[in-house]
């Protein structure tokens, strides 16, 4: 038993020996490119959704839409957004909004073969500052950023 708490002495000391030597800019910069299966998330997912402007709220934007996941790895959106809108954060209509809830689209997974809803009165996206230049029946670009660098633009109808 010695032996084996010896080892993982040895282990945990080089570890930390070679964490304390690493600089952080380097840890900082790592890539999330070439992680396995995630290169094609793009391929996997599809998006139809639409977005109207939020009554009562002038500026603001609710974005409603639906994902499916055709692929059988688990694919990570880190993050939405539009030329359209100057900050995308989710909401819930009938929940208490925290700074974790309005960030959920920068990290939520969608499992594989697996399609998911974000209704009216559920989860959906709010669009800040959007521009009274866009019209009914217009579409709106939103980037659906994915962990692995690729990405899906999807145009939202505007509806009422």
């Amino acid at each position: 038993m010695k032996r084996v708490q010896a080892i993982l002495a040895s282990l945990a000391t080089l570890c930390m020996t070679g964490a304390a030597l690493v600089p952080n800019c380097v840890l900082a910069q790592a890539k999330d490119h070439n992680l396995p299966g995630q290169e094609k998330a793009n391929r996997d997912i599809s998006i139809e959704g639409w977005i109207r402007r939020a009554p009562h709220y002038p500026g603001l934007a609710a974005a409603y839409f639906t994902i499916v996941n055709k692929g059988h790895d688990a694919h990570l959106i880190s993050g939405v957004t539009s030329p359209d809108c100057t900050a995308i954060e989710a909401f819930h209509s009938e929940q208490e909004v925290t700074k974790h809830t309005a960030n959920l689209f920068s990290h939520f997974t969608i499992p594989g073969d697996m399609t998911m809803v974000f209704p009216e009165g559920g989860y959906h996206l709010i669009c800040r500052n959007f521009p009274d230049t866009v019209q009914l029946g217009q579409t709106v670009p939103l980037t659906f950023k994915y962990l692995g660098g690729s990405s899906s633009t999807v145009n939202f109808t505007l509806k009422e």
